[in-house]
């Protein structure tokens, strides 16, 4: 069987509101193939070449991709990478997730990146996942059109096998090149390739048809387990999509209550937790009754804090050093690299602060314990303590929240409260 090119013409037809498909082209079979049909079809293609820097030839596998570009008169970017080896991870997936994100920057809103991942690697992937005990949403994770944390991908090649795609190749007299550590057992996909597959399809013929089936039907059961997860989530959200109402969680069941969080996690475009992370999270955070302290689980893409009814969803906190004390000349902007601020002066009228005509200098700190403020319009001093507990606002906002001083003075908590100042009105900013 020959590559279906009707049916790959219609693919792309229905994605014609996309500007640019932005292809990775490593110069593989693969990727050439698909390169050379886009073309074919007349499509804004814009071939992006990632050279990892891992083997002796990168350079002669990027100058190949440079000439094939040319000879075709397809654009082609050139990106170089350094991977830099982390304790516990992998080499292949710490230079899979580095060529992601160097491939993304190339894809803008109405843009696609497309990649040449057929049915043989659709079968390798389903079979990857079992061994680490994945769920649907690993089982399901490759599908024709998907969105990441990083942008819409499109694999239109899913239902074309190898032996289709190198047909095609020989019928064109392409040339690729064929990368020595495919052959290396190693590298646990490559066993797979190598080793599973072909036993497999040698017992069941139908092996990679039967295996695509599979990844349909557990995609099926993750949308129902999404919809179900919007079902409980609807029942327990606030007005911030962040947060959501510890009650009413904590009537859900636990099977239910994993799947909620699975995936309030995966609408905010991050990737969940292990399994054990969560069930953790419902016991430790969630399911908890009464707690004087605000818990934190924390992973790679995210974490989920607790304060009072309300559980929170957040990026991981950066570390910030509450103890720095910076000046400032409010005629210039002021960087808080801690927090990634940036303060101006505009930032002072929009809030309101008072401050005595001709100033130029403040000083800006972070709370330490024991600050008190004079609200405007109020008679007396409050404590900044008892200012935040009345305010709902969590802990780890608090020593985060710049601290405005004339002086010695405290004159704002910048965008909650201000202090009265000793001049003729009221905001003299």
């Amino acid at each position: 069987m020959a590559l279906n090119l009707n049916s790959l013409k219609d693919f792309f037809n229905s994605y014609n509101k996309v500007s640019k498909f932005i292809v990775g082209f490593s110069g593989g079979l693969d990727s050439t193939t698909l390169l050379h049909v886009m073309h074919a079809f007349e499509l804004p293609v814009h071939a992006v070449h990632i050279n990892h820097n891992l083997f002796k030839d990168s350079d002669i596998w990027e100058q190949h991709c440079k000439e094939f570009c040319k000879q075709q008169g397809i654009n082609l970017s050139v990106e170089h990478l350094t991977i830099d080896k982390v304790t516990k991870k992998s080499i292949e997936e710490l230079a899979r997730n580095a060529r992601y994100q160097s491939l993304f920057q190339f894809v803008g809103e109405q843009d696609a990146l497309v990649t040449a991942h057929h049915k043989n690697d659709l079968a390798e992937t389903l079979i990857l996942q079992l061994m680490r005990g994945s769920g649907p949403p690993g089982l399901a994770a490759m599908q024709k059109d998907s969105t990441t944390k990083y942008g819409r991908q499109l694999r239109p090649l899913l239902d074309c096998s190898r032996d289709d795609i190198l047909e095609y190749a020989d019928n064109n007299s392409l040339k690729w090149i064929e990368d020595p550590t495919n052959q290396n057992t190693d590298f646990n996909r490559n066993y797979v390739r190598m080793e599973i597959l072909p036993r497999l399809m040698e017992r069941w013929p139908a092996t990679l048809q039967t295996l695509s089936r599979v990844v349909e039907l557990q995609a099926n059961t993750l949308q129902c387990l999404r919809d179900l997860a919007n079902v409980d989530l609807s029942k327990a959200k606030t007005d911030d999509s962040h947060v959501l109402n510890i009650g009413v969680l904590q009537t859900i069941h636990e099977v239910r209550l994993l799947n909620a969080l699975r995936g309030w996690i995966s609408n905010h475009a991050m990737r969940a937790p292990s399994k054990k992370l969560l069930e953790q999270i419902a016991k430790d955070i969630v399911y908890k009754q009464s707690t004087d302290t605000s818990p934190v689980q924390t992973w790679e893409d995210g974490e989920i804090r607790r304060y009072r009814d309300r559980l929170y969803l957040m990026k991981p906190l950066p570390e910030h050093d509450p103890s720095q004390v910076l000046k400032w000349n409010i005629n210039q902007p002021l960087l808080i690299e801690s927090l990634g601020l940036s303060l101006s002066r505009s930032d002072l009228e929009q809030n309101s602060v008072s401050i005595p005509p001709g100033t130029d200098m403040l000083t800006i700190r972070f709370r330490q314990g024991g600050e008190r403020l004079k609200p405007f319009g109020k008679k007396h001093h409050r404590s900044l303590k008892n200012l935040f507990q009345e305010a709902d606002l969590p802990p780890w906002q608090r020593d985060r929240i710049p601290l405005i001083y004339y002086q010695d003075e405290l004159i704002s908590v910048l965008g909650y409260w201000n202090a009265s100042v000793n001049c003729e009105t009221p905001n003299c900013a």
